[in-house]
């Protein structure tokens, strides 16, 4: 059975499509070898047709701001065999957390760097982005820089040919399917003014909320050929990026998708999250930088543009440098990084109220209760109480286990009891024997001196439990000394974040 690939993303008239685009191109990418579902707050038509040219599998979240609400009720999706990939800039800390406590493996593709990250995997396509601008955990891995670029297929297939532009006469915009700030009529109006040019194509998106403008300018210059385009496919694009000279739009996934095909690119930023793409694409010399796109004017705009269509080489030489800056290869790497995630042996999630018997038939298992301090058996409506309890307290982490069919193989459970932060143990009668226990450890003990790094675990064993004593101190666990625990001879250890 495909593990499941969970994509968390919104796009629409406020934030644009730039998420959900770059997402879909990663989901082509896997849909082959994974389950992609795509999980989005309240999606137009119009949305809802972008994603399923790539998944049928939309999960309708509600609307809403509050996203740790949000994070709560997408949680109620995940299993912990799942994959979860965040992208946007609302996917912080705290909505890690959420997702982390399923046991979700953790994908996170952002451009902002701008809180810490939980993640297994951070993602960033933008070219000579330095590592040490992010903070994250000690098990993240960073895949950073255009080794990883996000782009369709249509953008990723290798071309011999190298366009050459003698003049410019056709232009191609694109400022996002939203563009609330219409920018795209001040790019149009500055065209219009512009001697030469003979065709200009807009690139729209139906939640523009300028149309009707946008309708009124090409009335009233029918003049120049004024073509409008809605929600065309990659291959669409692709071939429309091929007959036009220049592309003008913002340092976001359609100017690397623009620097793919190989045409005059001019660009700068509209939002701060362009400007790592923006940094890269110009060390390369692959565009012409406009700056801030909200701020230039038109005359500013015409200006430039003159001076372009009457050095034409300067785009040659941009076109030059942009085939060497994609080798069409990232598919290929990024499948291995999501294949590299489910090569695990285990995996956790935090228990529910809904494992409560399960964790009573562990309790009472025989060799679990002979290990225990306290050897009588449990009653169940005592188990219950406590379980349903403690489950719902933070002083209580219940860590449950599963192997990679996802079948119930073991529990940690690390508490702090005011005095001291107590670790225990316990695995299934079926699967003893196979060197789970260290593992257990080590995953439930890392991620909670990652939220606690502060504390330090403490662990009592019996004198006589040398298997046990040998488990944790593989684990980490260090500093033994003999005590006496409840009237009874042991080693205690301990483990903190810098062991």
């Amino acid at each position: 059975m495909k593990t499941n690939i969970i994509i968390r993303a919104d796009g629409g008239t406020s934030i644009g499509m730039g998420h959900v685009i770059r997402c879909l191109a990663l989901a082509d990418m896997l849909k082959d070898d994974f389950n992609v579902i795509f999980a989005i707050q309240d999606p137009t038509d119009s949305v809802i047709r972008t994603i399923h040219s790539v998944t049928e599998t939309i999960i309708h979240l509600p609307k809403t701001d509050d996203y740790n609400s949000d994070a709560l009720h997408f949680s109620q999706f995940l299993e912990p065999c799942d994959i979860v990939i965040l992208d946007g800039y609302h996917f912080n800390t705290d909505y890690q957390k959420a997702i982390k406590k399923q046991g979700s493996k953790l994908v996170v593709i952002d451009d902002l760097h701008s809180w810490h990250h939980l993640a297994d995997v951070i993602i960033n396509h933008a070219a000579g982005i330095d590592k040490t601008v992010y903070s994250m955990e000690g098990y993240s891995k960073l895949f950073l820089g255009l080794d990883y670029i996000l782009l369709r297929k249509a953008f990723l297939k290798s071309s011999t040919e190298t366009k050459i532009i003698k003049t410019v006469k056709k232009v191609f915009i694109s400022m996002g399917a939203a563009d609330i700030n219409n920018i795209t009529q001040k790019y149009t109006e500055a065209l219009i003014q512009t001697e030469g040019i003979e065709e200009i194509h807009l690139m729209l998106g139906s939640i523009n909320p300028n149309l009707k403008s946008i309708d009124k300018l090409i009335e009233q210059n029918s003049h120049v050929k004024i073509i409008k385009h809605f929600e065309i496919s990659a291959d669409e694009l692709a071939s429309l990026l091929t007959v036009c000279d220049v592309s003008i739009c913002p340092a976001s996934s359609i100017s690397l998708e623009s620097c793919a095909i190989g045409i005059g690119v001019i660009s700068g930023f509209t939002a701060e999250n362009q400007l790592g793409i923006l940094t890269g694409m110009e060390k390369h010399n692959t565009l012409i930088n406009f700056g801030d796109m909200n701020a230039i004017t038109i005359p500013e705009i015409k200006t430039k543009l003159i001076d372009i269509i009457d050095h034409p080489e300067k785009l040659n030489r941009l076109i030059q440098n942009q085939k060497k800056m994609i080798d069409g290869n990232s598919p290929k790497r990024l499948k291995e990084i999501f294949k590299n995630l489910i090569t695990e042996k285990i995996h956790f999630r935090f228990a529910k109220e809904s494992d409560a018997d399960l964790y009573f038939n562990w309790t009472n298992d025989e060799l679990v209760r002979s290990n225990s301090y306290n050897q009588n058996k449990v009653e169940y409506e005592n188990h219950i109480k406590w379980f349903l309890k403690n489950i719902k307290s933070k002083d209580y982490n219940f860590y449950l286990f599963f192997n990679e069919d996802n079948l119930p193989i073991g529990q940690v459970r690390i508490a702090n009891n005011e005095k001291e932060i107590l670790i225990g143990i316990s695995i299934d009668e079926s699967f003893r024997g196979k060197s789970l226990g260290s593992e257990m450890i080590i995953k439930s003990t890392n991620d909670y001196l990652s939220r606690h790094d502060s504390d330090t675990i403490t662990a009592y064993i019996k004198a006589e439990n040398k298997a046990s004593l040998a488990i944790f101190k593989k684990a980490g666990f260090s500093n033994e000394e003999i005590t006496i625990e409840q009237g009874i001879k042991s080693y205690k250890l301990f483990k903190n974040k810098v062991s």
